[in-house]
């Protein structure tokens, strides 16, 4: 083999190969040319850096006989991330392999006999117990918190209204101290969901497109042009919840009330309208967390865009509803730090 390393390669090309490989059960290098439109001998270059670096492994053999370049490829089943959710109350934390497939799930009820700090560091010591136990840490390639509200990484905080306690802790040092030195990413919910669903939308890496999340007591969002998320001064830039009618009720006020998918479309339609207008999106995903079907508040909203607004068929953007089967920010997480993985390994790549 060459002595080539993969710092002398486009990062592109390698995510490219990468995410191929990450996206299939099982794939040739043939295949991932064709899909990429790179050249076969880039790809096998690279597959080969990769394979030896333990990121893929060959599965299959189809000609024994032309040596590694005939085998079939996937990527190593043994990589996970562990994601912690502390959206609400009641914590969860995931396992995902490098698939973004979810490998299993586990609840840690709020004990209310202690405060916050005392659940948080209960919710880390138990995990750590258990992946230590159940898993080798020495897969896991990174370990990511889902928080329920922007995150700011200088200053190690948290804002949210909604979990007033998680205001004041460092969640950068206490996790860290419970998982050292393994790669940590921590970042809002709505953060995470929208890098998850963006990818769903064909040709998204040239689009602009608009995220929408709409709970009962939590109304926000986000903007990604050209697969990036435009963020503002506190990490987001789409509070949509401080929407403000005539009468100076926040949106997110008026939606806590919506007991049916009509009256939630009609609350929703004039702030979608001025979105539209002001940023002229191609597309408009949607998460629902409200109790009736995402698709009849959509179907409204198409409705009342042409009837209230006059606007035509060419003027609605695509709307969408978000489409994994489990908390899109557990993918968009595992997404960023498989992304931070693949960069460290190419970084500490010398010979390859």
């Amino acid at each position: 083999m060459n002595n080539i390393s993969l710092k002398s390669i486009k990062y592109e090309s390698i995510k490219s190969i990468f995410t191929s490989i990450a996206d299939t059960d099982r794939i040739s290098r043939a295949e991932i040319s064709e899909k990429t439109d790179l050249s076969l001998v880039t790809v096998g270059k690279i597959a080969d850096a990769l394979l030896d670096l333990n990121a893929i492994c060959q599965i299959k053999e189809i000609k024994p006989q032309a040596g590694r370049r005939a085998g079939i490829l996937s990527v190593n089943n043994e990589k996970f991330a562990l994601i912690f959710d502390i959206t609400s109350y009641d914590f969860r934390y995931v396992v995902l392999d490098l698939r973004l497939n979810l490998v299993e799930k586990r609840l840690i009820p709020y004990r209310s006999d202690i405060g916050y700090a005392e659940n948080l560091s209960l919710l880390l010591s138990e995990a750590a117990l258990y992946i230590n136990r159940k898993y080798d840490l020495s897969n896991c390639f990174g370990v990511g918190v889902s928080v329920p509200g922007p995150y700011n990484s200088s200053l190690d905080v948290v804002k949210t209204k909604r979990i007033p306690e998680l205001c004041g802790l460092h969640l950068n040092h206490i996790v860290s101290h419970h998982f050292s030195g393994i790669p940590l990413l921590i970042d809002s919910h709505i953060n995470a969901a929208a890098r998850s669903n963006v990818t769903h939308i064909p040709d998204y890496l040239d689009k602009n497109v608009i995220y929408w999340y709409v709970g009962n007591n939590y109304v926000c969002g986000a903007y990604i042009v050209n697969g990036e998320l435009i963020l503002g001064r506190d990490r987001h830039a789409c509070n949509f919840g401080g929407f403000i009618d005539n009468h100076g009720n926040t949106l997110e006020k008026r939606i806590s009330s919506c007991t049916d998918q009509k009256k939630c479309a009609e609350e929703l339609v004039n702030p979608i309208y001025n979105v539209i207008m002001s940023l002229n999106p191609h597309a408009i995903i949607m998460e629902f967390d409200m109790g009736f079907p995402c698709d009849d508040v959509i179907s409204s909203i198409r409705t009342l865009l042409t009837s209230e607004f006059s606007l035509g068929s060419d003027d609605i953007p695509d709307f969408l509803r978000a489409c994994c089967k489990f908390r899109n920010a557990h993918r968009g997480l595992t997404m960023g730090l498989r992304e931070l993985w693949l960069n460290k390994l190419i970084d500490n790549d010398n010979i390859i």
